[in-house]
């Protein structure tokens, strides 16, 4: 699978790297294979590159994805010509209330002001399910520190404004849904939620 990305932990060569955004997929994949959804939303989609690799070729669902990022939405078009994309915010999704069976928003929470404004918005949005991730702190700044990066920010990585443990993410995240599955791949926290 190729994909088109301004992102360099999709182009890496680092096996290390491969591994861990490959595993990480692979786990979305798992919490998603069973779930009945005709219609799936990808809030942040950034270029397309999980939807690429959670459609299959018989697919019949219908997809959607929204980004902020104009440059990284031409991308996605690229990548994922079978989705419909538009510009948008997570805090105003420009979809009607539960008009979608599956939300996922991975790698977002993170770098946003007002997470629970967005979270209220996927609530708002999805007829069922929510699949979620945000980086596991204080794992992943000592990640970054191990690779001798963000040294003056203490491992924090550029843009990230939020940071959660596992326990805190749950908690946060229980506080709008069921909570269905856990998951922890290397080094995130991923969790099936249901409204």
């Amino acid at each position: 699978m190729q994909f088109n990305s301004s992102h360099a932990k999709y182009l890496t060569q680092n096996p290390i790297n491969k591994y861990i955004v490959a595993n990480f997929f692979k786990e979305v994949k798992v919490i998603t294979t069973g779930l009945e959804y005709n219609t799936i939303l990808d809030v942040g989609c950034g270029e397309g590159n999980l939807l690429l690799f959670l459609k299959s070729n018989n697919d019949n669902r219908t997809y959607y994805a929204i980004d902020n990022d104009e440059k990284e939405l031409n991308l996605a078009k690229i990548n994922i010509p079978f989705c419909n994309l538009s510009v948008g915010s997570i805090y105003a999704l420009p979809f009607s209330d539960d008009s979608k069976d599956l939300v996922i928003c991975t790698e977002v929470l993170e770098h946003i002001e007002c997470p629970e404004k967005a979270i209220e918005e996927l609530h708002r949005v999805t007829s069922r399910y929510v699949i979620i991730s945000v980086p596991r702190e204080p794992l992943w700044r000592i990640l970054n520190m191990l690779r001798f990066h963000y040294w003056n920010e203490l491992g924090n990585t550029p843009g990230h404004v939020n940071h959660w443990s596992n326990n805190s993410f749950i908690r946060l995240m229980s506080q709008w849904f069921n909570i269905l599955e856990v998951r922890s791949p290397y080094p995130w926290t991923l969790l099936l939620c249901e409204k």
